[in-house]
């Protein structure tokens, strides 16, 4: 059994799947998709392969996770909204690993996260634990650490200057308050949210983003995380 991790899947979220390429042609994969759409008086749905990409977010996971694995998603399940959720529930029932080695832990687009009852029973009949932050053990079969779980980054890092290479909601006021704050050195954490392309979008090497835009749209294993903390 191994865990493996991952976050900001986005099913049935058009304007992510753009953002991954995914736009259709004669549309450009950039965040102008919205008014390209509007242009075309088209909505951005229509422009976009975003089945494609929950179909290749989906086959991704069940290529490297399991039966006997545990997955945990960090978050963004989805767009929000009922549509959206129903197309993700879909699609995580689809994956080999079952029902109680699925892990959620809320994101910003997860409206449970907010307190809402809305879509929660749904979640529970695809996850066997969702939680807004978490806290497991990851090992590489010779060191074992204990790693805190949480869609967004440090607390601290939302006082960082803005970056051209994250989404532009990754420092949002608003969601200061649903991270964890760093309280010690030792200190390890999991995230997503920001969006960016490389695992350590931040100096602190005590966070490692495991989100799919990190990881060439793919889960990565508690092995390797181990590893890098080490590196580090």
């Amino acid at each position: 059994m191994t865990k493996y991790f991952t976050s900001d899947t986005h099913f049935a979220h058009p304007f992510v799947a753009a953002l991954r390429g995914y736009a259709k042609p004669g549309f450009t994969s950039d965040n102008t998709i919205k008014q390209q759409a509007n242009e075309a008086h088209m909505q951005v749905k229509d422009c976009v392969n975003w089945y494609q990409h929950d179909m290749d977010v989906t086959d991704h996971i069940n290529e490297m996770v399991g039966e006997n694995d545990e997955l945990y998603i960090l978050g963004d399940l989805c767009s929000g909204g009922a549509w959206s959720l129903q197309q993700a529930i879909m699609h995580v029932k689809s994956l080999r690993c079952p029902r109680n080695n699925r892990h959620l832990i809320l994101g910003n687009h997860d409206d449970v996260l907010y307190g809402k009852s809305k879509g929660f029973k749904e979640l529970t009949e695809a996850f066997g634990e969702i939680g807004r932050i978490g806290m497991t053990d990851i090992t590489d079969g010779e060191t074992t650490m204990t790693v805190f779980l949480c869609h967004f980054q440090w607390r601290e890092d939302f006082d960082l200057p803005t970056a051209d290479d994250m989404a532009s909601n990754w420092a949002k006021p608003e969601l200061r308050r649903y991270a964890i704050p760093q309280v010690g050195e030792n200190m390890r954490l999991l995230h997503g949210h920001t969006h960016a392309n490389t695992p350590h979008e931040f100096k602190n090497r005590n966070e490692i983003n495991v989100g799919l835009d990190a990881w060439n749209m793919r889960p990565v294993s508690e092995v390797e995380l181990v590893r890098m903390f080490q590196q580090n």
